[in-house]
Formats: C-alpha cells, structure tokens, sequence
C-alpha cells in the first residue's frame, strides 16, 4: 500500500493549484496527484483556440515542469484513476488495483463532456473536445474548405465556430435553444453576436436539434429534427459536461449537481475537500449554492483547497468569473445573470467595445464586457459584492466615458 499525508484525485487545474500551496504551506510533505491523462496538468482553454490552430505547442500548455514535482516530493501518476474511495479508512483504490492510504485528500475530477447517443453518433468525424489529444483530432480534420458541423452554442461550441473558420472550414452551427450562449446573453446581445459571426462566415441553425448522423463509417450528414440535412465532413459537439462525481457518490459523500462542499471546500467528510467543475459550493455573494465550470474558479477553489488541507483556514470569497476570445473579440463575464429584471447596455452594441450590466431591483447582478477596458472590471466587481443601489443612475451606467468608481 502506498502512503502519503495528501491525495490529490484529477489531473487539472485544481489539483495542479493545490499541489503548489502543499509544496509552500507543507514543505516537504508527501503528496500524491493522480492524473487520469498520460500528461502532467495543463492549461484547457487554449485546446479550443490557440493549441486547436497551431498557435500554441503541446509544452507550451503544461503549467509545471516535470522538476517542480520531483523537487516538492510530489508522486504524480500519469494515465492513473481513482476508482473507489473508502473516506473512514481514508484509502483509495486505483484502477490498476493499487491502494493509497492518505490523511487528506481532494476531489478534483472535473466533467465529462455528455455524449449524444442518436443514431450514427458512433461514426467516425464525430469529436468532443475536453482534452489535448481531443483538440489533435479535430486539428487533423479541419482542413481549408472542410465542412464543419458545431453542435452546441455555449462558450465551447462558438469558440471552435470561430477556430475552425479561422482553420478555413466552412462552419455551421446548431443550436437547440432559440438563441447563441443563451446562459449568459440576453435576446439582443444574442443577435448581435451571431451577427457578428455571420458576417465571419459562418451560418447557424438555432432552436433546432439533431435527431441523426449519417454516413458509411464516416460521418456525412447532420439530420435535424426538422429534417434539414447538412453535409459535413467534421462534426464537433459541445453541449456542456456533467461532473465526474462517482466516486464521491459511492464513497457516501454528499453530491447534488456536484460534490456538496461548505465555504472551506469540505466535503461531507471533513478531510476530503472538492474543488473545480465538480464542486457544489455556497456563494457569499448571492446567497445561494453554484456550480460553476470555468477556468478562475477552478484555480481559486484549487488554491482555497489546498489552503485548507494545509490547515491555513481559508473560506471561499471569489465573485466567478468567465472569458473567452473569439476572432477579435475579448470578452469579460463576472457576476450572475440568472435573476435579473433590466438590462442596460454601457456604451452602444455598435462601437469597437461596450459593456452589458444585468440588474435585478437595481443592484448590478452581472456584466458582459466585449473589448472593454479592463481597469473598469474592478469598480463593477466593487458594484455587485456591495449590491450598491442604482436606482435613477441608468445615464451615468450607461456612459462609456462616467467613471465607475464615483458609484462604487
């Protein structure tokens, strides 16, 4: 049986985080971080941008040299999964039959993308991209004037939309609900963008489904439910991830959309924390349990985590936050935009950069920034933790040139 004082289970970067707060909080304690992929932890976002278009290399990913383990006695177990976790004997089996004993351990599993089970959804030309050697394969196929299907028009899905253009395929999208990143845009700035992405090239199908591929052993066509068919010679889908939590689920851990953690990422068992995709939490800041799948907070949670592994008590206080690029487009998202009853927008849908702010009985809930200013994020940040009142304000808001900061 191997030992070792602190477990850490997947391969990203909440483990990779906590891993770097053990080694300065814990010097010289063991360490173990079981990694599912036969690579060390790296950095996800690039696969469906700069990796996906050659822009960035394989190395250039990885967030630690294989050294920085070695020299903080950090075991790392490539192509290794936890497949049961005993929390009173505070061991856990791996799939090669292995057993760890650990006094403390975190559950870092991340999500699995859901696969669509629809006729002719085993052909090949069909990818799901959550890890490098998924962004490899799509590379591979994404040839000047290929045919590419995106199923799917989350943050994923319009990210490889604007990579595979960008590759020189001719894109299409589909989209079951009737509008693009419909968690995080409202109907107007929804048609702005698409907009925008027409104008690139690229076509969508919203508020339509797949009901079937078609091919020989190849994919060829994408049937909807309508019954439009789209030739294709690639199909990428990305219609979100459920979160690994079966381990934490058989081991009696308590889950409910993810592993159920309080403010210092405990789980139900005070010495298995959680943290990243598969973390259930409670936010401070709107009162109510999140689980939220984005890079800040996977990190945050990882280094809040390890803190408290480490016995550095530390409660969780980030407002989460989003990003992505897309063509020429940087854009901002912090907040929550799930409740609100008004939407202003900062500036106009027109210009270079603007800001949309999302309220609820005139407390900014949320924002959606394309191309702004970043020193304007913390005086909206300051605006949403303090629910700062905004009634009669709507012009100075909706001022590009106001400074926040006089409301703040």
């Amino acid at each position: 049986m191997r030992t070792t004082k602190y477990l850490l289970i997947g391969g990203g970067l909440a483990s990779s985080q906590a891993a770097k707060i053990l080694a300065a909080k814990d010097p010289g304690a063991p360490v173990t971080l079981v990694c599912g992929e036969p690579h060390l932890p790296y950095d996800r976002p690039p696969l469906s941008k700069e990796f996906l278009r050659g822009e960035k290399t394989r190395d250039e990913l990885t967030y630690d040299p294989a050294s920085f383990f070695h020299e903080n006695n950090i075991a790392v177990l490539l192509g290794e999964s936890v497949v049961k976790l005993d929390p009173n004997a505070k061991t856990a089996t791996l799939e090669s039959g292995e057993t760890i004993h650990f006094e403390k351990a975190l559950i870092a599993t991340g999500g699995a993308p859901i696969r669509l089970t629809l006729p002719g959804s085993s052909l090949e030309g069909i990818h799901y991209l959550r890890r490098v050697d998924d962004a490899l394969a799509i590379r591979a196929e994404a040839a000047p004037g290929k045919r590419a299907v995106v199923v799917g028009a989350g943050f994923i899905g319009m990210e490889l939309a604007a990579s595979l253009t960008r590759l020189g395929a001719r894109v299409t999208v589909i989209e079951a609900l009737p509008q693009i990143w419909a968690r995080f845009l409202d109907a107007t700035l929804a048609a702005h963008i698409r907009s925008y992405y027409e104008k690139k090239g690229i076509s969508f199908l919203t508020g339509e489904s797949v009901r079937e591929f078609k091919g020989d052993t190849r994919v060829r066509k994408v049937v909807t439910n309508s019954g439009r068919e789209i030739e294709c010679d690639v199909v990428c889908v990305g219609v979100g991830i459920r979160p690994e939590v079966g381990i934490a689920q058989e081991a009696g851990l308590a889950v409910q959309n993810g592993i159920v953690v309080n403010e210092r990422l405990q789980t139900s068992h005070p010495d298995i924390f959680a943290a990243g995709d598969a973390a259930n939490y409670p936010d401070p800041i709107f009162g109510k349990r999140r689980r939220v799948e984005h890079w800040g907070f996977a990190e945050y949670t990882g280094q809040v985590a390890g803190l408290n592994m480490a016995g550095v008590e530390q409660t969780y206080d980030l407002l989460s936050y989003a990003w992505s690029d897309i063509f020429d487009l940087h854009i901002e998202f912090a907040g929550d935009d799930s409740e609100h009853d008004r939407v202003l927008v900062r500036g106009t849908l027109d210009a270079a950069s603007f800001t949309v702010l999302y309220l609820k009985n005139d407390v900014l809930r949320a924002y959606f920034a394309v191309n702004t200013d970043s020193r304007e994020f913390p005086a909206l940040q300051k605006l949403i933790r303090q629910k700062t009142p905004l009634g009669g304000r709507e012009a100075e808001l909706r001022n590009p040139d106001f400074e926040l900061n006089g409301l703040a």
